[in-house]
């Protein structure tokens, strides 16, 4: 049991290695005053912030329940997004908001994924807390993708007013959210039956009209 639990503390300070590296980028985005001309994204920036502060602090009660330490930072997988973090930070003065959020897209998806892990190890290893803690910052980063996502169509076409380029369409975000999320949907929907049996999906219509579309 004590070679289990010193196991799960490992993976939870890596995850908040991950947390603290991620805050940085949030937090100078948060203090950009272009935000305040965006009222979509503000408020999710804002939140993103809210919510590394929430997870590190719960994740570091974890870590001390457990008899772990926090670890260095160039021993975890951190040092992979250590790079987009400085990327980040020098960019956010100079690019659109649209790309910020895309940014911000990306690591949440790291740290989705690494949640999903820490929730499998801790359910492997029968730690009830842990599991529940991943599962809990797993669907609060969840949540924030799925908005980064539905605001985006919006925050392109404002972007590309405030760059000075005509926007045709200025209508066209509905029908763009509209496939975006349909393009979620048919994928979510394909994966529930592929596992219960049924591999056919909206992949064999693509390779219909494209032999060289890659097979699920």
């Amino acid at each position: 049991m004590a070679d289990l639990q010193h196991s799960l503390a490992t993976y939870v300070s890596d995850m908040l290695a991950v947390e603290e590296h991620i805050r940085i980028p949030f937090n100078t985005q948060a203090n950009d005053s272009d935000l305040e001309q965006y009222p979509l994204a503000g408020p999710l920036v804002s939140r993103l912030v809210a919510l590394t502060d929430t997870h590190i602090e719960a994740l570091k009660s974890c870590l001390r329940d457990l008899g772990g330490h926090e670890i260095s930072g160039a021993k975890t997988i951190v040092t992979n997004i250590e790079g987009w973090v400085a990327s980040a930070i020098d960019k956010v003065r100079k690019t659109k908001v649209a790309k910020m959020l895309r940014d911000d897209y990306t690591a949440l998806g790291l740290c989705t994924v690494s949640y999903s892990m820490l929730l499998a190890t801790a359910q492997a290893y029968g730690n009830a807390q842990v599991a529940e803690l991943a599962d809990r910052h797993l669907r609060d980063y969840a949540t924030c993708i799925m908005q980064i996502g539905d605001i985006m169509p919006e925050i392109v076409v404002r972007d590309l007013r405030e760059t000075g380029v005509p926007v045709v369409d200025g209508g066209s975000t509905t029908m763009t959210r509209e496939r975006i999320s349909d393009a979620w949907r048919s994928s979510a929907q394909a994966q529930r039956q592929t596992h219960s049996g049924t591999i056919e999906s909206d992949a064999a219509a693509n390779r219909a009209t494209s032999p060289s579309y890659p097979t699920v």
